[in-house]
């Protein structure tokens, strides 16, 4: 599924922000559901991984993929709006993008992944550099509920700031190290491409700042002042608002634990 296509563009409110926002209609919410539900606890582990743990240990896929994910609270927020922007970023490309799930990576499910939020890499050719590979890297914020001290677009944009100062290249390195400690060789050198190691040939960067929010609270986040980056080509914000945010979120993380299958 195209994430991005169940999203429709948002009448903004007057003095609003000029950022880029769509809305996922109440019509297309469980098909969004649906779709997160199968995808997410691939986006912490893997078939194989599962399968060999259930073999081991003679524990359920459920137990196993429990062991995987985060807790209802701050964490579980923070990693949907992080996935949620993943597949919407992803579907967006006519390029075939990977994108990088590296909340595999985790070392402790109770703590948000380190780093830049979310990772797409693009290469036009497998075996050598292009001038046309590309990185889009963004910072998900998610406000689920009413807060008068946090405010999605603002942190979100703080996170750019953070990603184009040096946190996106610490966070390549950091990959290509995780690759080499579980990734096969191909999937090594597709990422090595990304590292300091192979910048002969330049590669584009799109930063992007992700604010995702409950519909409920959209309007007032968008008329919020704010002085935003200048936004090109090379940035840009995007706000996404779903309607009952909280209970999306926690209803996919149960169901996904819940209905987990390897076959």
């Amino acid at each position: 599924m195209e994430v991005s296509k169940i999203f429709y563009p948002h009448k903004m409110p007057t003095g609003s922000l000029p950022v880029r926002c769509h809305v996922l209609l109440d019509t297309q919410a469980k098909l969004l559901e649906e779709y997160l539900v199968q995808q997410l606890p691939w986006c912490y582990t893997t078939k194989k991984h599962i399968q060999q743990r259930v073999n081991k240990t003679e524990l359920s896929a459920c137990q196993i993929i429990a062991n995987k994910l985060p807790d209802p609270g701050s964490v579980m927020s923070g990693d949907f709006g992080e996935v949620l922007t993943l597949f919407f970023l992803s579907s967006e490309r006519t390029e075939n993008t990977t994108p990088i799930k590296k909340w595999r990576y985790k070392e402790n499910r109770l703590k948000a992944a380190p780093l830049s939020d979310v990772i797409l890499l693009y290469r036009e050719f497998d075996d050598k550099l292009s001038k046309n590979d590309f990185v889009i890297c963004a910072e998900a914020k998610q406000k689920a509920t009413k807060s008068k001290e946090f405010f999605p677009i603002e942190k979100s944009i703080e996170g750019f700031e953070l990603d184009k100062t040096g946190r996106l290249a610490r966070t390549l390195t950091w990959l290509k190290e995780k690759a080499i400690d579980q990734e096969s060789s191909k999937k090594i050198n597709f990422i090595n491409r990304f590292t300091s190691n192979h910048l002969s040939v330049e590669y584009k960067k799109h930063f992007k700042a992700v604010a995702i929010v409950d519909r409920e609270l959209l309007d007032e986040e968008l008329i919020r002042q704010l002085k935003l980056p200048q936004q090109d080509e090379s940035f840009e914000v995007i706000v996404l608002g779903i309607d009952k945010l909280k209970s999306l979120y926690e209803t996919v993380y149960s169901r996904a634990q819940a209905e987990v299958t390897i076959e």
